[in-house]
């Protein structure tokens, strides 16, 4: 791998410049809209409304006295799935089974026999069609003994998802982050148009498994990809920023399924849009950070050339040559290398999971991120699902969830910037949990406290949600980033296969899928701490600077706030990263890595509070 550090050539470059701000907002587009679009809208497509057992000698009654007359009663609620089986031109005046009925009277309340017979519903179901015209579920009949179709289908999604993280992943970390994200694009876009023609479920299902591959990692590689075009310094908004638009396009989502009362419409709403994207050919490039990890200088040379141009800044010709044959990027020392953890077989390392697993720091970091993802994703989509069991309308309830992302996302990016990112994941994770947990300790009635609770849930979800992306991108080498990230992304997966059956739970009580998101987002919340800050540290590009990076790490060390103030002593100026509860001193021309920060000793520090 080219020895560059590639946050020193971002420097030359502008870390954030105009090439950097344009190329960012064009991901953020296919990252959001059509990633949202394509996991969230089977909440809509497949929505089960209220429903009962048609009986067609009563369509001539009110919906009301064809319940009252017809639908077994509990005390609470009609059966959705059962029926009185009687010769209602036996029981009723033929007037009112015309529909002519005494002026001024009304079934409020069920008028049956105790002993008319209960049988499943014989002649097919009527749907309640105040929030749909139609779905999926109401045209195909997928309830009762077929509603358990809709969970399944979700579950193929993500058994999709499953393998798509490891395919695309792995094809990022070896042909380059375009090339995935492409391939991406195109499958995505092709298979969710092809998906609203469906000829019957069985093959929505087929369609849907696969396009399941596509997710998450398309939010994923984009993400990727902008991380390793900006500095540090960037990084935190620029990671909240992707987090903010996707919370946004479920927002957006559910405003279309508000107009959009059909399932079709909003099937092809959902979709068709997004074709042109194809043209993302011409405008994304690789990712120069990858190219350099490959040795691939010549290729970096030419986006770095163009980044310049278009950034107004000037570089030499043959500029990643230079930089690597006059060593100007910052080394260790002799005695710093000697500290730094190598490949036990000594030999030069080629960026495999094989070999991160083989570092014992690296593999402690990795199985903790996975299983923060594991507990964020399960809660994440477990709370976005279960929209509909909060007693409110779908789109409504739906539309909160989403709304209330955009905050998380705001104090996110002010609270990383001051205390980073471990505290605030550990915080916020937390907060979700016990809100989740808290909706047990409460009566289902009042409503609007359950729902106030979990709306709290989602907050604190979708702001650690905002956190995992970034933190796990810091703290993974950029030789298995996206491999590493895919792998994570997998496991958290198996528990997504789950969700839906945990959501499924609130036929037995509603409250019962928030009490278990609850304790899983409360355990990642507990095993955050165990990782190192990562704020304000330079992305590692090798194994072995993940390794070294977080040897020191205290659980109930902090960040360094804004609020501290360092002297500067012999010539050098502070950094803004606070690991250790310290602030480190550096040269002003050098550009730190996390193998070099985590080896600095506690003296080079000079700060007062």
């Amino acid at each position: 791998m080219a020895s560059i550090n590639f946050d020193s050539v971002l420097e030359s470059l502008g870390a954030e410049g105009r090439y950097q701000t344009v190329l960012y907002y064009l991901l953020c587009i296919p990252a959001t809209i059509p990633a949202a679009f394509l996991a969230f809208n089977q909440v809509f497509l497949s929505a089960t409304p209220g429903h009962w057992c048609q009986i067609p000698q009563l369509a001539n009654l009110t919906i009301e006295n064809r319940k009252a007359l017809a639908i077994p009663f509990d005390g609470t609620k009609y059966s959705s799935c059962t029926m009185y089986h009687v010769d209602y031109n036996q029981i009723l005046p033929e007037t009112i089974l015309a529909g002519i009925w005494p002026a001024n009277t009304s079934l409020s309340q069920p008028v049956v026999d105790s002993t008319w017979p209960v049988v499943n519903c014989l002649y097919g179901w009527e749907y309640d069609k105040t929030q749909y015209d139609a779905t999926l579920v109401t045209e195909l009949n997928l309830v009762c003994d077929n509603k358990w179709l809709p969970s399944f289908s979700t579950t193929l999604f993500y058994v999709g998802s499953l393998f798509g993280n490891l395919l695309f992943g792995w094809i990022a970390d070896k042909w380059g982050r375009r090339i995935s994200f492409l391939l991406m694009i195109y499958m995505a876009v092709m298979l969710s148009i092809a998906t609203a023609f469906s000829p019957n479920y069985t093959v929505y299902m087929v369609f849907r498994a696969i396009n399941g591959l596509t997710f998450p990692a398309l939010f994923q590689i984009p993400y990727i990809l902008v991380m390793e075009l900006v500095g540090p310094e960037f990084r935190t908004f620029a990671g909240n920023g992707i987090s903010m638009f996707f919370g946004l396009s479920l927002a957006l989502l559910a405003g279309l399924a508000y107009f959009l009362r059909h399932w079709f419409h909003l099937a092809l709403a959902t979709s068709v849009p997004f074709l042109p994207l194809f043209g993302y050919y011409w405008v994304v490039p690789e990712s120069p950070r990858w190219l350099l990890s490959r040795n691939r200088i010549d290729e970096a040379e030419a986006i770095v050339q163009h980044i310049a141009r278009i950034n107004k800044r000037t570089i030499p010709p043959n500029y990643l040559r230079s930089l690597q044959q006059t060593d100007i990027n910052i080394k260790l020392s002799t005695e710093e290398q000697q500290e730094i953890p190598r490949h036990p077989s000594h030999q030069p390392s080629k960026g495999t999971m094989l070999e991160l697993l083989s570092y014992p720091n690296m593999r402690r970091k990795f199985y903790i991120l996975t299983f923060l993802w594991l507990a964020n994703s399960v809660a994440y989509n477990g709370l976005s699902y279960n929209s509909s069991n909060l007693g409110v309308s779908d789109t409504l309830a739906f539309f909160i969830n989403a709304i209330v992302e955009a905050p998380a996302y705001v104090l996110t990016w002010w609270a990383m910037s001051r205390w980073g990112r471990r505290w605030v994941t550990c915080l916020t994770m937390l907060l979700g949990g016990l809100a989740c947990c808290c909706c047990m300790l409460v009566p289902e009635d009042p409503l609007w406290i359950s729902v106030t609770l979990a709306m709290i849930g989602k907050f604190g979800i979708a702001a650690s949600f905002g956190i995992i992306f970034l933190y796990a991108s810091e703290l993974l080498p950029t030789v298995v980033r996206s491999q590493a990230m895919a792998i994570a992304s997998f496991v958290a997966g198996i528990g997504l296969i789950a969700f839906p059956y945990i959501v499924f739970l609130a036929v037995y009580s509603r409250l019962l899928p928030l009490l278990i998101m609850g304790l899983l987002a409360t355990a990642g919340a507990l095993c955050s701490v165990l990782l190192p800050e990562t704020l304000g540290v330079s992305l590692p590009q090798t194994l072995e600077e993940g390794e070294a990076f977080g040897l020191r790490h205290r659980i109930w060390s902090c960040p360094a706030g804004r609020k501290r103030r360092c002297q500067k002593v012999d010539g050098v100026k502070s950094s803004d990263i606070g690991n250790e509860s310290l602030v480190l001193l550096v040269p002003s021309d050098a550009a730190i890595t996390n193998a070099e920060f985590s080896q600095q000793p506690p003296s080079s520090t000079s700060c007062s509070l």
